[in-house]
């Protein structure tokens, strides 16, 4: 089955009621997700009344719908955790003939991590797979600072100072459709001349795919666009995604000729200062151990992969 004819109406519900729910698990991630990068693949949803289950299948593997190289974190949604409904549902993804079942980038934390363990039917095999750095915001910017350490804290500062007295700039957030062809053009502009990794990683699939989910999160307001510019050329930009009082850290891009002046590192703090002023309670780094996000104050949560196969 093609990922147009799933049932939107259950999922929603889902959505709209589940314990565990990143932007990850919305149906309008992975609907952009499939069409922009997951051809080679057909769907299937798996639901009871307590567990719903979004699942791709090629060949005689079934996964969650999406990819590492995009997502950060999956879940299982569900309503009320009874184990034997979990259960039930893995019954019936074997039951498509499969021979197992990969779950990748499940938080250290998840109630479903717990319920895999009790599987009695199943070979499991759970590896630690990436970390993922998060804040708990405070209350105000200065009780941020005081939280870092006495050489972190300077850190931060001096570099706010130097690139005071080096540029006239402006910094802030973009939440709006009005923005939208500025806010992709130059994430997509300023992420390729990042790196050369990056340039290669940015390819025509994941340009519409990221060109598409900019504008829908948008649409729902569900995405921020954090710039800063010198002389209206905008030098570095992050988009984020925000739920429930989070704000998740998707991706992020900078001109190398500001290197030297941190333009991708002050965009972030900036970022977080904005954050603590509208009083979100998480700033989320999401997946990798990059040294700026521990800088910034930020602390491990595991992620895990997870194979199930039928005994």
């Amino acid at each position: 089955m093609k990922f147009d004819k799933l049932d939107s109406s259950i999922w929603k519900n889902f959505e709209e009621n589940s314990s565990e729910v990143s932007p990850f698990d919305l149906l309008a991630w992975k609907k952009i997700w499939s069409q922009n990068l997951g051809d080679n693949f057909d769907y299937k949803i798996f639901f009871n009344s307590n567990f719903f289950i979004p699942v791709k299948f090629c060949n005689l593997e079934a996964s969650l719908i999406g990819d590492k190289d995009v997502v950060d974190y999956n879940a299982i949604l569900y309503k009320n955790n009874k184990f034997e409904d979990f259960n039930e549902l893995i019954d019936q993804i074997f039951e498509e003939k499969i021979s197992n079942f990969r779950i990748y980038s499940i938080r250290e934390n998840s109630e479903i991590l717990k319920n895999l363990k009790m599987l009695k039917d199943y070979n499991i095999n759970i590896s630690k797979e990436d970390v993922a750095p998060y804040l708990s915001l405070p209350q105000s910017w200065d009780e941020y600072l005081t939280r870092l350490s006495k050489k972190r804290r300077h850190e931060i500062k001096r570099k706010i100072r130097r690139f005071e007295e080096n540029f006239s700039y402006i910094s802030g957030d973009y939440d709006s459709l009005e923005n939208a062809k500025e806010i992709t053009d130059e994430f997509i502009r300023l992420h390729k001349l990042s790196s050369h990794e990056k340039e290669i990683f940015m390819n025509e699939n994941r340009e519409n795919f990221f060109r598409n989910l900019i504008y829908k999160f948008l649409l729902d307001k569900k995405l921020l666009y954090s710039y800063i510019k010198v002389n209206n050329k905008t030098i570095a930009c992050s988009i984020s995604f925000v739920l429930n009082g989070t704000r998740y850290l998707y991706n992020s891009g900078f001109d190398p000729e500001y290197i030297k002046h941190s333009s991708g590192l002050l965009n972030h703090i900036f970022a977080i200062k904005r954050s603590i002023e509208n009083k979100f309670q998480i700033f989320d780094f999401m997946r990798g151990n990059e040294r700026y996000k521990y800088d910034l104050g930020g602390v491990d949560k595991k992620l895990y992969s997870i194979n199930l196969e039928r005994k």
